[in-house]
């Protein structure tokens, strides 16, 4: 089994979540008629950009930060946000995604789910410490 500490944790997460948010904004004409039709592009590239912006905080937080409790447990919320939040615009919306959006978005919530789980063993050794 593989050990990822905190600190790594969240610079994976930050690097990923920017790539991700990068590619969203570079690419929101292509990703709403391919993955999320029923979503205009323009909410797509602010949704681009909003994961740069939280791909930086999670970034600074790793480098500088991770040992508080408060700000790490902001990235732990928003991610838990995101794992809960994305089944539930499928569930509600499902219309307004392709079958390969909705793998995509499922995919992607899978991952996040991997570092809210991270993030939530290092918020355990942080109030244990």
């Amino acid at each position: 089994m593989i050990q990822i500490n905190l600190k790594d944790g969240m610079m994976i997460n930050a690097i990923l979540t920017g790539i991700t948010g990068i590619g969203l904004a570079l690419f929101s004409e292509l990703a709403s008629q391919y993955l999320m039709p029923g979503i205009p592009a323009w909410l797509i590239l602010g949704l681009g950009i909003a994961l740069v912006v939280f791909a930086a905080d999670v970034g600074i937080i790793a480098q500088w930060k991770t040992q508080s409790r408060s700000l790490v447990g902001f990235v732990f919320a928003a991610d838990l946000l995101w794992v809960v939040g994305v089944p539930a615009v499928l569930i509600f919306l499902p219309s307004a995604f392709t079958l390969l959006g909705m793998v995509a978005a499922l995919a992607v919530t899978a991952v996040v789910a991997g570092f809210a789980l991270i993030e939530w063993e290092g918020l355990k050794c942080l109030r244990a410490a």
